[in-house]
């Protein structure tokens, strides 16, 4: 094989690597937008706070409302895994492009956020889990508004906070890189700011981030190299 044929290949194989590298980031965060707002869902189909304690028990006792939180902590755990794959999938596509503190900041708010979203999803599902684990006991009225304060605290006032900084540094890497459309850093700061500045509000909060990944994941896959050489 001559010396431009070599070339050649090797062109059309980085090109593939290149594509099998986008169409991985786009699928990682497409997968987790989507089973994070489903398991945001399950997860938060609490009984009334204003519920008697044995209203409460009662509601816990059912076997279909334990299935439901069990399932979305299972879902919250898959959607953790696809979002540190969405991650590994970008830093491997900026490559030598990736500035040092910037991919420090980056990389630490992502694993940051993971740790907070597994752990309130594990406190909203941890009383169904008991319950089926053990197969006795009960949940009180105290300990469900314990749960959900302690979890809502985290995915409502804390997580967007963590959010934020990873919406701001992937928007800068975006502006300084040019591997996205401008206008996607752009909408990116948008996002950060909303989700630094606004207080605790409801549930459609947690959503925020969720939505971004998912346009930052269709966008990376509309944008993706059309050619072998790119």
């Amino acid at each position: 094989m001559s010396t431009i044929d070599e070339r050649r290949a090797a062109r059309l194989k980085k090109g593939r690597k290149r594509r099998r590298s986008v169409e991985s980031a786009a699928v990682a965060g497409v997968v987790y937008a989507v089973l994070t707002v489903i398991a945001l869902i399950l997860i938060t189909r609490f009984p009334e706070l204003t519920l008697s304690d044995e209203d409460v028990t009662a509601w816990f006792d059912e076997t279909d409302h334990k299935a439901v939180l069990v399932l979305g902590l299972n879902l919250a755990a898959v959607s953790a895994i696809a979002f540190l794959w969405f991650v590994a999938v970008i830093r491997r596509r900026l490559g030598d492009l990736e500035d040092r503190f910037l991919g420090t900041v980056f990389f630490g708010s992502a694993i940051v956020y993971v740790v907070i979203w597994l752990v309130s999803a594990a406190i909203l599902a941890a009383p169904a889990v008991a319950l089926t684990i053990l197969e006795t006991g009960a949940v009180d009225g105290a300990t469900a508004t314990l749960a959900w304060g302690f979890a809502a605290a985290l995915v409502l006032v804390v997580a967007p906070r963590i959010q934020a900084v990873f919406v701001f540094t992937t928007s800068t890497i975006i502006l300084r890189s040019a591997v996205l459309p401008r206008w996607l850093a752009l909408f990116g700061y948008v996002v950060g700011v909303i989700l630094l500045t606004v207080p605790l509000i409801t549930q459609p909060t947690g959503v925020g981030f969720p939505v971004w990944v998912l346009v930052v994941s269709v966008t990376i896959l509309l944008s993706r190299p059309r050619n072998d050489d790119a």
